[in-house]
């Protein structure tokens, strides 16, 4: 693993979308149900709903009896006619239909993630500023990265593509964590309604259709890993970023007409990658990479103003020379992507999901 001993922050690409929330068995009811629903609620009488809906009472009663055999409400004859009531199932669709007056949401979600199985989604409160890029001026104590843009879909078709990954997400209890963050988590109709919520992802079409979502490392916490092409086979879900490091090389040789014989030393190699200085331990050919490629996150140089502690003092014996030659390479690495949702989750004013972290936390949980 490589260590970067610097401050970094990743802007990570987010498209906007609408998320709209319905509930199953709502929806499969009448206008004229609903209505009575919430009369009733209201505590109005067979009369009254006859002079507000101008339907017969013989119609009245046969909606009224449906409702009452799907156990919505509740029938008695009265002295005055029939009493009229709401059971507990009627009462909570009446308390459904108004938690979903009005409601819909501004949603985000990742557009850097490789795997159609990742995703990651962010929702900020309402009224909050959407974060912003780093200063230019901030750049001399915080490296600044930005992630690219997976290529792919466009438009419809990649509205698509967002709303399976979003369903990933919500039937992995992403959903009740969702609405316990909009409606508290005392809301006892999260839990009991759940199996008939229902969702629907739409395009957003809000003035700033992407967003740049900044999450920071303290100096010391990321946490890199050589590629190689064998990588096990397997994908990763998170592009790869590119290293600079510098590797220099120091070649021992004799020097002509020394009248002793000296034992000429091995080629000296050392290695610092170039964002925090920081030497490598370990390296392979196979994460060098030879040309750039807008696919992979790039790391910038860090040089400051001096030579860095880092680099290794050198001590040449007598009767010899040495040749000192340096290179910039830049090297593949990976990340941790669960290290990254982890920091996603700091985002300030928002809610946030990852794929990773709710397999993660149900795995434990078992």
């Amino acid at each position: 693993m490589i260590q970067i001993d610097k401050p970094v922050t990743f802007l990570l690409p987010f498209d906007r979308y609408s998320l709209t929330l319905s509930h199953r068995l709502l929806d499969s009811m009448g206008g004229v149900s609903r209505f009575l629903l919430r009369a009733i609620e209201q505590e109005l009488s067979l009369a009254a709903l006859i002079e507000v809906t101008a339907l017969s009472e013989s119609v009245l009663l046969n909606q009224l009896a449906y409702l009452q055999a799907h156990r919505y409400v509740q029938i008695e004859e009265g002295e005055n006619g029939p009493l009229l009531w709401l059971t507990a199932r009627g009462t909570s669709i009446v308390q459904v239909e108004h938690l979903l007056e009005d409601f819909s949401l501004t949603v985000w979600l990742d557009a850097f993630t490789l795997s159609r199985h990742a995703a990651h989604f962010v929702m900020f409160d309402y009224g909050t500023t959407h974060p912003q890029t780093l200063p230019a001026n901030d750049a001399p104590s915080t490296v600044v990265t930005h992630v690219p843009r997976r290529t792919g879909r466009a438009g419809r078709s990649r509205l698509f593509d967002d709303a399976n990954r979003l369903r990933g997400l919500l039937e992995q209890d992403g959903l009740k964590q969702l609405l316990e963050y909009c409606w508290g988590a005392d809301c006892e109709l999260i839990t009991s309604e759940l199996e008939h919520w229902a969702f629907e992802l739409g395009m957003d079409e809000g003035e700033q259709a992407g967003l740049q979502v900044p999450i920071e490392y303290a100096a010391g916490e990321l946490q890199l890993r050589l590629k190689t092409s064998n990588h096990h086979g397997k994908s990763d879900a998170l592009p790869s970023l590119t290293l600079p490091v510098v590797e220099i090389a120091h070649v021992f040789k004799p020097i002509g007409n020394f009248p002793w014989t000296v034992e000429l030393p091995s080629t000296r190699v050392q290695r610092l990658e170039l964002v925090s200085s920081g030497t490598l331990s370990h390296f392979t050919t196979a994460a060098v990479v030879e040309s750039e490629d807008a696919r992979h996150a790039r790391l910038p140089m860090c040089l400051g103003d001096g030579l860095p502690s880092e680099l290794d003092s050198l001590t040449v014996a007598p009767g010899l020379c040495v040749e000192t030659n340096a290179r910039i390479l830049q090297l593949l690495c990976s990340m941790d992507e669960v290290q990254l949702a982890r920091h996603l989750q700091r985002t300030p004013d928002a809610f946030t999901l990852s794929h990773n972290l709710m397999t993660q936390e149900a795995a434990e949980l078992a």
